[in-house]
């Protein structure tokens, strides 16, 4: 069954296979996976990744929703939504509260509101071409090399938010290996009491910092490390939290992800801080 999803995968993502076999290895649980067959062949998929929803009254366990994908030929027939009927079911088993969604694209929103979510997730997106990184003092960035120290900087800087998507050390070691893999990394700066990392992946002359959790005093000479160390790159991607206090009133909120409640949404819970990083687009 394996090769059979690794190809449902190589076919729809147009991954490389050192990427599949990444994740495959690393990440794949059969117990978290969903498979459509028709005639003893796996034609659609699902993923359902374990995640945690920290607001300041409670902690929800949630479900990531991914790696959705059917064979084209076997399109428009109604697997994926049947997939995504179990993934309930299979959620609400487990005493989930929410499932996270990201659409691929933008006409995939409207798909995902017919099945229950709602977008409650932006993002802030801020380009800047490389010229505009001035020097800064020297200040090295150290690749992060364990997830326990990933986690507890991404919960100092992300948790006090009101409504923040937790991954646990699993996902995170993976998510180290993840951006080695495709020729970022995790990179940790510190300075005296301040510290903190940028996670970051070349795209083409591009230089995509998918989450940066640095204070605006650390900022300056951090972007300034990672201009010589990616100097191929000439477009620096931020995607911040919406209220980040980095680069205030610039750039463009964009919805980013959906959710969906499968319990009744309790009253205290406000969703207007709402993060989720660390997604695959």
């Amino acid at each position: 069954m394996i090769e059979e999803l690794k190809n449902i995968w190589r076919t729809c993502f147009n991954d490389a296979d050192r990427y599949i076999d990444l994740y495959f290895s690393e990440r794949y649980r059969p117990e978290n996976t969903l498979v459509y067959c028709k005639a003893g062949r796996g034609v659609a998929m699902m993923t359902l990744l374990p995640a945690a929803v920290v607001t300041p009254h409670k902690e929800f366990p949630a479900r990531y929703v991914y790696a959705v994908a059917t064979l084209p030929e076997f399109r428009n027939k109604g697997f994926s939504f049947a997939l995504a009927q179990q993934a309930d079911e299979q959620a609400m088993a487990e005493k989930c509260a929410l499932e996270i969604v990201v659409p691929a694209t933008p006409e995939l929103f409207p798909f995902y509101a017919r099945q229950g979510f709602s977008t409650v997730f932006y993002s802030r997106v801020v380009k800047f071409s490389a010229e505009e990184i001035a020097p800064a003092e020297a200040l090295e960035g150290v690749p992060l090399q364990d997830a326990e120290t990933f986690f507890n900087l991404r919960e100092r800087y992300f948790a006090p938010g009101g409504f923040f998507v937790r991954w646990d050390s699993a996902a995170l070691q993976y998510i180290l290996k993840e951006s080695r893999l495709l020729q970022g990394d995790v990179y940790y700066f510190s300075q005296n009491d301040d510290e903190g990392y940028i996670v970051v992946e070349p795209k083409g002359d591009s230089l995509l910092l998918k989450e940066i959790a640095l204070t605006p005093a650390l900022t300056p000479a951090a972007l300034y490390f990672l201009k010589q160390r990616y100097a191929h790159c000439r477009c620096f991607i931020c995607r911040l939290a919406v209220d980040s206090p980095l680069w205030v009133k610039q750039g463009s909120t964009v919805p980013l992800a959906m959710l969906k409640w499968l319990i009744p949404p309790p009253a205290t819970v406000s969703t207007v801080h709402a993060y989720v990083n660390l997604l695959k687009d």
